[in-house]
């Protein structure tokens, strides 16, 4: 049976998710999907969104405009060139990191916890992000599917994020937004785990899945460490 951490006492490691964990992920999609119906002039930024979350592309795929344009009768090849690298610069620029996250990682780093980020967004992608908001310092990887092979709620991208820190699942901490993404596997796997309410915009009912902690604001993490 499962062993969580007790409060108080400090884990080996901590993985963190990244998009809507550490920064309001899905405001900053929705303020590039309205940069982009803006500039084809058709359709809402939330049914550009519908089209990340729901279509037959991936979430960050750019297949999701071209679909769009094309739905709405629009589709011109230099129009859609230009749509993409708005969206991905308004996207980046939109990028607000949650209340307690710039306050809550230099205390767990000077508490000689390691870090490792463990997303779904491709590699690249991932490294903008961090780096726009300033907090690529905190974290000793960045693990991708680019890099694991896989896409979570697959545990391998978590037990190679604890790989690489070379600790064990049950000397660490999960942090994430996504019951079915994060929380889930993770208690699988023997990780204590902190799921990210305040992130988990989609809200979608979980009852069998029961994380260990639950926070409703970044900065809770290290009054569940005692920091």
């Amino acid at each position: 049976m499962k062993q969580k951490i007790p409060a108080g006492v400090r884990p080996k490691a901590i993985l963190f998710d990244m998009d809507n964990t550490l920064y309001d992920f899905s405001d900053a999609k929705l303020k590039a999907c309205t940069g982009v119906t803006d500039h084809i002039g058709a359709g809402t930024g939330e049914e550009l969104l519908r089209y990340f979350l729901f279509g037959s592309y991936g979430f960050e795929d750019h297949g999701n405009i071209k679909q769009f344009m094309n739905d709405k009768n629009v589709w011109d090849e230099d129009t859609f060139m230009s749509a993409v690298s708005l969206y991905e610069s308004l996207k980046l620029e939109s990028l607000i990191a949650y209340p307690g996250v710039y306050e809550t990682l230099p205390v767990i780093q000077d508490a000689g916890i390691s870090m490792s980020i463990v997303t779904d967004a491709e590699s690249s992608q991932a490294k903008k992000r961090l780096e726009k908001l300033g907090l690529r310092k905190y974290f000793s990887d960045i693990i991708t599917p680019d890099v694991s092979g896989k896409r979570k709620p697959e545990p391998d991208t978590f037990l190679m994020a604890l790989d690489k820190l070379s600790t064990k699942p049950s000397d660490s901490m999960v942090v994430g937004d996504s019951p079915r993404r994060e929380i889930e596997p993770c208690n699988r796997l023997g990780i204590t785990t902190i799921y990210a309410e305040y992130g988990d915009w989609l809200k979608i009912p979980s009852p069998n899945t029961i994380p260990d902690y639950t926070i409703k604001n970044f900065s809770e993490i290290t009054g569940i460490l005692k920091l």
